[in-house]
């Protein structure tokens, strides 16, 4: 399946369906030579195929989906998955994150925004915007001298802007509005960069 197959079946731009295979392909469940373009085709590896029989839909299964329970809220007591407490369930991202059509995801790199809670590795979900942030916002902006851009907390004053990362190791910097890019605002974040603790810690 090429990228624009891709995009037509899921109803993405075709840049979107690009960045999911590239996504796809660092996680080694795809192989895809992104540098072909249109006639580059996406191929499932062996990985990809084990993740497909776990439980992703398969052609002629499409209502076999990994869904996950929603069980309340965190401060209204314990949670279980006792049947009577299950008040519904999220198979997609879309079911838990306000993701609209042009929204796409990013892998995250650094520490500077662990303080709330978006460690290396992580996705966040962007929505590209050039408007610029309300003050408090995260939003990903492209600094001077910089190529790439970065995920900061937004915080006008006049005509400047402070950045502030959620990480008191890393300085705020401030520069003039004019100086900044705005490419969008964080709509959420998915935590997959820290390593899930499989057997209880050792005791004694």
């Amino acid at each position: 399946m090429t990228t624009g197959r891709l995009a037509q079946n899921l109803s993405l731009p075709r840049q979107n369906a690009r960045v999911y295979a590239l996504a796809l392909r660092d996680r080694g469940l795809v192989m895809y030579d992104a540098t072909e373009r249109h006639t580059a085709l996406i191929r499932l590896t062996d990985a990809g195929w084990a993740m497909t029989r776990a439980g992703v839909p398969q052609a002629g299964d499409a209502e076999r989906v990994i869904a996950f329970p929603i069980v309340g809220e965190v401060a209204a007591g314990e949670p279980t998955l006792a049947e009577q407490h299950i008040e519904g369930y999220a198979a997609r991202l879309s079911d838990v994150l306000d993701l609209r059509e042009g929204d796409f995801l990013l892998k995250v790199r650094g520490d500077s925004m662990i303080g709330v809670g978006i460690f290396p590795g992580d996705l966040v979900a962007i929505h590209p915007s050039l408007d610029e942030p309300h003050s408090g916002e995260i939003a990903l902006v492209v600094v001077p001298g910089e190529n790439t851009a970065t995920l900061k907390r937004w915080q006008r004053n006049n005509g400047t802007v402070t950045l502030h990362s959620e990480n008191p190791a890393y300085a705020p910097l401030t520069y003039k509005v004019s100086e900044v890019r705005v490419e969008g605002c964080l709509v959420g974040h998915i935590g997959t960069g820290r390593t899930r603790r499989t057997h209880p810690p050792h005791e004694g």
